[in-house]
């Protein structure tokens, strides 16, 4: 669970930030900061920093964030029409068929979707339709997701990623903890964790508002819909290890990458741990951000 003195943490960096006169500027129209003439014909690479293999607070431009542990483990993604399996789903789609088992190295997550305020610290504009620093940001692409992960990694030296969808699934099944059959991220009755189309007020809200899951990772399911690495395509029935589908589609109408968690102008049924969906990495909206992931030095 997110402890007391990291929320003040974070909370502390964030006014610190506002009492220096930050603003987080809504700039839709805006192209990014223009990186400054480097005329020296010598790269210095970066050296990527150790990750730790436990909870740990990063500090990225003056801002706090929480990077939860998650233990490399097996677990069983997707759901079953079998009604005597503990997976059973009578809901779920095709799409979450068959049921199979997956294996993960241990990683990092983000316990709250990336805010607006740490956005604007590492890129230098904000996207978001509703502007307003204590949510996460939104109208993100994958596109624009991609570019601020390479901009932080210059700030801050980690090689943060998106999750892979068997990571995304892990995590919010609660990473081999005791909440791993509830239908949503922490609790089977989706208005204790998630926002959605019937709490929401047609939009986001501020992360760590409801409860978390059993990581203390929050708005795993609702608030924001998040992409995730791979590109969308049926599943295997095999036994996996770390898997991710890199291999892009041939025909463009195809194209599409995997986004989870549902958001809050959905229904419950898309806020489901195991619901996949997908978008065109292009796309933008209100309803679409992102969580970060790194993946545990070795």
């Amino acid at each position: 669970m997110t402890s007391n003195n990291s929320v003040a943490t974070r909370w502390l960096f964030a006014l610190m930030m506002l009492s220096m006169g930050l603003l987080v500027a809504c700039d839709h129209d805006e192209p990014n900061p223009i990186p400054p003439d480097d005329s020296t014909d010598v790269v210095v690479p970066i050296v990527p920093r150790t990750v730790p293999a436990h909870d740990t607070i990063i500090e990225v431009g003056g801002i706090a964030f929480e990077m939860l542990y998650v233990p490399g483990g097996t677990f069983w993604m997707g759901a079953s029409t079998d009604v005597s399996s503990p997976y059973y789903d009578p809901d779920s789609d095709p799409s979450e068929r068959p049921l199979h088992q997956v294996t993960l190295s241990p990683y990092l997550i983000a316990s709250e979707e990336v805010s607006q305020l740490l956005f604007f610290a590492v890129m230098g504009f904000n996207p978001s339709q509703l502007c307003d620093q204590t949510l996460p940001v939104h109208n993100v692409s994958f596109f624009t997701a991609q570019d601020f992960l390479d901009s932080i990694f210059v700030a801050s030296h980690y090689r943060f990623r998106l999750p892979t969808e068997a990571e995304w699934e892990y995590a919010a099944k609660g990473g081999g903890a005791a909440d791993a059959n509830y239908l949503f991220a922490g609790s089977n009755t989706v208005s204790d964790v998630a926002w959605y189309g019937s709490n929401a007020d047609d939009q986001p809200h501020q992360c760590g508002r409801l409860a978390p899951n059993a990581l203390g990772l929050y708005d795993m399911s609702g608030n924001l819909k998040e992409w995730c690495t791979d590109w969308y395509g049926p599943y295997s029935s095999g036994h996996q290890y770390d898997p991710e589908n890199t291999t892009e589609p041939n025909q463009s109408n195809q194209q599409k990458r995997v986004v989870r968690g549902g958001s809050f102008k959905q229904s419950p049924y898309y806020l489901r741990n195991t619901a996949r969906q997908y978008h065109y990495p292009s796309y933008e909206g209100n309803d679409i951000g992102f969580r970060l992931v790194l993946s545990v030095t070795q």
